[in-house]
Parts: structure tokens; C-alpha cells; sequence
């Protein structure tokens, strides 16, 4: 009886499916060719459980096309880095200095999900503040913070966004705002240098982990900006990104229900200081408190003035890139 009662108060599962026969046989030949590696280095970072995730394994195989040889590296490679930066250290313990800054210098967050689940993620362009970025925050500082929201992701945000939606979820949906961003911001070489290794993380060590990016007010500084990242991403990452210039609320409407997103975004959300702020989501504590210093809550009320200022948003001197609705466009066709 005990242990009915247990079943019954299990929580359910989800997992990615894996149902064409091709990639069943694939699968298992890759965790052949993992648990018959023999070099002493990848034996040591090796995790052998990794073996019973086919929900992990599935990802890496199918960022390499099926290779299982290539796939085999990718994933090497992924436990080479993932002991050099010592990731499970980072997951629980990295707090990042005057965090509370850093989301003045670059606001950027999480609120709520996508239609399909996917925790959304956002990044405001028009504020960031490249010069004092890299004046308070070490290049090194911002990869370990960026791996932490990956892991942070994986371990815990697309499991939850999973029990909302009663099935499985992986990836994250990235909105991304370019109204107010000078170019000269976006080339700084510092910025550039942090991004590339950003993109490769985000690649290689989390393949499959954007559901989509949706770029905003889109014009200029976009397409000089763009010209120089895209060597830095892969095929598959370019095709999950849509255009917009001004005309994007039919899209982010879409694939976001209205009462997740944003007002100044079109929809009916206005968290309590700001969406921008509140982390809002399954994975936000019921009582979760913060102490904010009076000087970031200022700073925290200028963003939001930002977001929802018409003379903002109509007079940015910069002609956005036109485009249809809700489709969007494809960067490397603008």
C-alpha cells in the first residue's frame, strides 16, 4: 500500500521524443562510442551516467547532424570545458558583484513563457552602457554569470516551464530590443570579444537550447551589428532568428499569450516595478523578497520610462527595417 501511495505522489516525467527508428539506432550507436572512449583525459571529465539522459544525449546528436563521431567530440569537448570552468561550483554557489548594476548597465531578464513553454528571455540593447560594463565586470566575471543562467536554465527553469505545460519543454524564446542602441556601442571590440565566447557556450555546451529570437526595432545599428556576430553563429542558431523593426507585435502575439508579455511590448503585463525587473515566473518564489538599494530602484524607473516613452520609441533617428506582421525576417536577408 506504502508503495502505491508513493506512485501515486510522484511527480510525472517529461522527456524529449525520440520515436523516429533512425535516431532510436543512432542514439544507441553514440552511447556506444561514449562508454568505449579510452582517452585518459575525456575518461576523467566523463560523466558515465550521462549515458541514462537520453534527453541530454539526443540534443548533442542531433547539433551534429547524427555525426555520432562529431557528436561524440561536441560532447567531449562540453565535459572539457564544463570541469575547466567548474560548472557544478558555478550552478550553486557564483554570485555576481553588484549584480543589481549589471541590470542597469544591460537590462535583461526573465518574464514568464512563450505559447510553447518556453521561458522567455530578454535583453534591452538600447541601455546597455558597453564603457561602464567593462569597467565594473571582468570578461571572465560575465562568462561564469552567462554559464549560470545556461545551467541555471537547463537544470531547473525548463523543467518547471514542463510542469506548467504538462510536457516537455526545452529552450529558451529570446527577445531582443534594439530601439536607442548606437553602433558604435554594439562594435566595441571588448563586447565583441565576450559575445563570441557567449555564442560558443551557448552552442556547443547547450545545443538546442534557443527555441527562437525575436529582434526588435531593427535598422542600422542592427545590420552593422549583425555583419560582425554572424560568423560567430551557427546555421541552425541564424534560422531560429526573426526581424522586426517597429512592427512586431503581431509576431511576439503569435507565440506569447497577451498576459505574458509586456505592455510596452504590446501585450497586458505590468509587473509591480517594472517587467523588467521582476523575474516573474514558475520558477519566482511565492515570499521571495528583495533588498534594493534606493539608487538601483532609480535607476530602475529610468528603464522603465525608456520602455514606455513615445518620443523613444518614434524618434530614434534611425529608419527601422520594414517588414510584414508576425513573420518577420530572416537576418541574412536584410
Amino acid at each position: 500500500m506504502e508503495d502505491k501511495i508513493s506512485e501515486e505522489k510522484k511527480e510525472p516525467e517529461y522527456h524529449e521524443s525520440i520515436t523516429d527508428p533512425k535516431e532510436i539506432k543512432i542514439l544507441e550507436e553514440f552511447k556506444h562510442s561514449i562508454a568505449t572512449i579510452t582517452d585518459k583525459k575525456d575518461k576523467a571529465v566523463l560523466d558515465p551516467f550521462v549515458l541514462l539522459n537520453n534527453d541530454f544525449l539526443i540534443h548533442f546528436l542531433r547539433a551534429r547532424k547524427l555525426n555520432v563521431k562529431k557528436a561524440t567530440r561536441m560532447l567531449m569537448d562540453y565535459y572539457h570545458w564544463k570541469a575547466k570552468i567548474n560548472l557544478d561550483d558555478v550552478y550553486k554557489n557564483f554570485v555576481l558583484k553588484e549584480q543589481y548594476k549589471l541590470q542597469l548597465l544591460f537590462p535583461h531578464g526573465f518574464h514568464y513563457y512563450s505559447k510553447e513553454g518556453n521561458p522567455i528571455y530578454f535583453q534591452v540593447m538600447g541601455k546597455l552602457n558597453v564603457d561602464e560594463l567593462f569597467k565594473l565586470f571582468t570578461p571572465e566575471d560575465l562568462i561564469k554569470y552567462s554559464a549560470r543562467i545556461c545551467e541555471t536554465m537547463e537544470r531547473d527553469y525548463f523543467k518547471l516551464c514542463s510542469k506548467v505545460k504538462n510536457r516537455y519543454v526545452h529552450g529558451v524564446f529570446n527577445i531582443i530590443d534594439f530601439r536607442g542602441i548606437k553602433t558604435t556601442s554594439l562594435l566595441n571590440k571588448k563586447l565583441l570579444s565576450y559575445l563570441k565566447e557567449s555564442f560558443k557556450i551557448n552552442q556547443d555546451s547547450y545545443p538546442e537550447s534557443l527555441a527562437a529570437c525575436y529582434i526588435l526595432n531593427a535598422g542600422f545599428a542592427f545590420r552593422s551589428f549583425y555583419s560582425a556576430v554572424k560568423i560567430f553563429l551557427d546555421g541552425k542558431t541564424r534560422g531560429k532568428i526573426k526581424v522586426y523593426g517597429d512592427n512586431y507585435q503581431a509576431g511576439l502575439l503569435d507565440r506569447i499569450d497577451k498576459d505574458c508579455l509586456p505592455s510596452f511590448w504590446g501585450g497586458n503585463c505590468n509587473c509591480p516595478g517594472g517587467c523588467l525587473f521582476s523575474n516573474v515566473g514558475p520558477w519566482k518564489k511565492e515570499d521571495e523578497k528583495e533588498n534594493i538599494p534606493e539608487e538601483i530602484l532609480k535607476g530602475r524607473n529610468e528603464i522603465n520610462e525608456f520602455m514606455f516613452s513615445a518620443k523613444n520609441k518614434n524618434n530614434d533617428n534611425e529608419e527601422k527595417i520594414k517588414n510584414n506582421g508576425k513573420e518577420g525576417l530572416n537576418p541574412d536577408n536584410i
